[in-house]
């Protein structure tokens, strides 16, 4: 039974989330990176647990905050969870009906050749369950595969209602726009089918379905969640964030299988906003610097906090290219306001970890930006095993004991990949650009648990472990954070310290940014993966989408949406004009001068203040302009309808008055920044 959430643990719970300088963790699926953080935990059972997220294949699809602490108040064997659940509507899913023409587009193509009736049912349901079986984690269909038999026959009755004889003339159709059928055929018949007037109220009953199929998880989530004690507050917009504590109990039953693991039988899809709260292991604070670990004095007792940002592994969705994965790590940071990237990388060589060496060299020789990075090599007690096979002193086929100089053999190993380090370093050296990334050190971390193996004798010998690993890098981190001295200690409402002179604002030419976005971003067509890469990149972490869509018959456009670029320009002309007294809530009044000046520099630092204000207007122009048509809509139509509330409510012409509306809009995300400063850079007394 899950461990009822007392108001002790609720005041923990808010006195450390959020809370924490952000490491961004990047690497592919099966890199190593849920391990470290599994190593992170103190006690066995919040370990045990961490582990559960490890993916077996594709992994997991979302990101996750994770904050280890010292703090009494976080139970030493319990793993507390927050997160968000969100009603969802047919906007959310993400899908140009690519599913449902799918499905009857392989029965009708069956049809063609044998117009039997019953082998096209057949078919239909045959391609139903194909679509559910191996989906990919970005698709509608991973979204419903855990389906009754029962939702699987309501969703078979309403495909069926499409006669037959018109879905064979939008197929004839086909066949004389693309005799060669394949994906363009399946595209084209797709169009044909969603805008064929007398099929839109069987398609419109397909989605209430399947909205309603989705809504229904969430709904039992909730009320699983409600019976094993988690606590859930219900927002006005219908969100409900839950707080659940786990412990060893649970590691066997459903609700730990939905909330963690990252593949089979997870709900983590249904989620967002996920934080998971343990008490660290001893050695993450055991460190030179640890003073730089603090985030809060609470009763004259300080606490500390690594927060780490663990991320979807590269290389995760279906078609993604290594341009598209490398922008991926810089908007996480961006995302996050970070400057700390800890690339993992499996030391045992897969055809995936090749595409992460190419992500992460492409990176380092583009990013444009100052990025302490500290690269961990995993996996090395596989790794070292693989050096085994080179033994000259027995066959390969005899199980006999060969006499392994495992010390020569580590410095085999290690020369080799001496050998990569030296090209990720190379690759940063090609990089021109003012600012970019510097390597800060390396590690190395393997999983020991045989006492027996002289192998894994020669790794400890060695220090390679996650927890030598992990102690050395926070070390490292806190090294380069103390070059820029203490952190500030502040009192609760620092964030109310600013002001803008509104008089001073008059009209301000915005045409660069009006002119990409009615004219170069509306009304396109657009396939519905660059929508969603637009909405993420605009609404999650304020930057650009550039679109790499090959030629094509069908009329899909490339796209760039640099319109986000220049409303973060817009944003930071104001931050100039800021006044800030923070005064009040400096606790040592010879430091205002040194908030002052370092939160101004964290307000510009990369845009941060700009990013909010994108980040703002973009989430507000999807609840209103993208979400807001409830019936089928195409997604680059809901994009149009996004970017049209945009220009209605912010952006009316190419030269604008400093609005209210946008002034409302400013002051939230300086609010918002200077909360995360706070978090992230400052102690908090209470």
């Amino acid at each position: 039974m899950v461990t009822e959430i007392s108001k002790e643990m609720m005041d923990a719970v808010g006195m450390v989330e959020g809370k924490g300088d952000p490491i961004a963790i990047s690497g592919t699926t099966e890199c190593g990176k849920s391990t470290a953080m599994e190593a992170a935990a103190k006690h066995e059972a919040v370990q045990e647990l961490l582990g559960i997220r490890e993916a077996l294949g594709k992994g997991s699809t979302i990101e996750v905050s994770i904050i280890a602490t010292d703090y009494v108040g976080i139970p030493e064997d319990k793993l507390i969870m927050t997160a968000k659940l969100c009603p969802k509507t047919i906007a959310d899913c993400s899908d140009d009906n690519d599913l449902l023409g799918n499905i009857v587009y392989s029965a009708a193509k069956d049809y063609n050749k044998n117009p039997d009736a019953n082998l096209y049912k057949t078919k239909l349901a045959k391609a139903l369950a194909n679509a559910l079986e191996h989906p990919a984690n970005e698709s509608l269909g991973y979204k419903i595969k855990g389906m009754t038999d029962e939702d699987f026959n309501v969703i078979m009755d309403i495909v069926m209602q499409f006669p037959i004889d018109e879905i064979m003339i939008i197929f004839n159709e086909m066949l004389a726009r693309n005799p060669k059928k394949g994906q363009k055929g399946v595209r084209i018949f797709t169009e044909l089918l969603s805008e064929r007037d007398s099929f839109a109220t069987i398609i419109q009953n397909f989605w209430n379905y399947i909205v309603d199929l989705i809504n229904r998880d969430i709904t039992d989530l909730e009320h699983e969640l409600d019976e094993c004690g988690a606590t859930l507050e219900k927002f006005s917009d219908g969100t409900n964030k839950f707080i659940i504590a786990l412990g060893a109990e649970d590691v066997e039953s459903e609700i730990v299988q939905k909330l963690l693991k990252s593949e089979d039988c997870s709900k983590e899809y249904l989620l967002s906003d996920i934080s998971l709260i343990f008490r660290g292991a001893d050695y993450l604070y055991d460190v030179r610097n640890s003073n730089l670990l603090t985030v809060s004095v609470y009763e004259g007792k300080e606490i500390h906090c690594i927060r780490f940002i663990d991320t979807q592994g590269l290389f995760h969705a279906t078609g993604v290219k290594t341009k598209d994965e490398s922008e991926r790590i810089i908007d996480i940071l961006s995302e996050y306001h970070s400057n700390k990237l800890v690339l993992v990388v499996n030391s045992y060589i897969t055809n995936t970890v090749k595409d992460g060496y190419e992500a992460v060299r492409m990176m380092l020789q583009e990013a444009n930006r100052d990025i302490e990075v500290y690269i961990m090599y995993t996996h090395w007690d596989e790794y070292l095993k693989s050096y085994s096979h080179q033994s000259a002193s027995s066959s390969r086929f005899s199980r006999g004991k060969a006499n392994i100089d495992w010390g020569q053999k580590y410095k085999e190993a290690s020369k080799d990949q001496d050998a990569l380090s030296k090209m990720f370093r190379d690759s940063l050296a090609s990089n021109t650009s003012r600012k970019k990334p510097s390597i800060i050190s390396f590690y190395r971390a393997a999983i020991l648990s045989d006492p027996e193996s002289q192998m894994e004798n020669e790794l400890e010998n060695n220090s390679i472990d996650y927890p030598s690993a992990l102690h050395n890098l926070v070390e490292d981190v806190l090294k380069v954070e103390a070059k820029r001295g203490p952190r500030h200690k502040v009192t609760e409402g620092v964030e109310e310290c600013f002001a803008i002179d509104i008089s001073k604002h008059g009209n301000q030419n915005i045409n660069a940014l009006y002119e990409n976005m009615v004219v170069e971003c509306k009304d396109l067509k657009l396939f519905a993966s660059t929508v969603r890469a637009c909405n993420r990149k605009w609404c999650g972490s304020g930057t650009v989408h550039k679109s790499d869509v090959a030629v094509n018959d069908n009329g899909f456009m490339n796209i760039t949406t640099s319109f986000v670029q220049e409303i973060r320009n817009y944003a930071m002309s104001y931050i100039s004009k800021l006044d800030i007294d923070a005064t009040p809530y400096i606790t040592n009044e010879e430091d205002v001068v040194g908030f002052t000046d370092d939160l101004k520099a964290y307000l510009s630092t990369n845009q941060n203040v700009g990013r909010e204000v994108a980040k703002l207007i973009g989430n507000e122009a999807y609840k209103n302009g993208f979400i807001k048509e409830l019936g089928f809509k195409y997604q680059y139509d809901r994009f149009t309808d996004m970017i049209q509330y945009t220009q209605d409510n912010y952006f009316m012409a190419k030269n604008i008055p400093f609005t209210t509306t946008f002034e409302d809009c400013l002051f939230a995300a300086i609010k918002d920044c200077i909360r995360n400063f706070v978090d992230e850079k400052c102690v908090v007394v209470y």
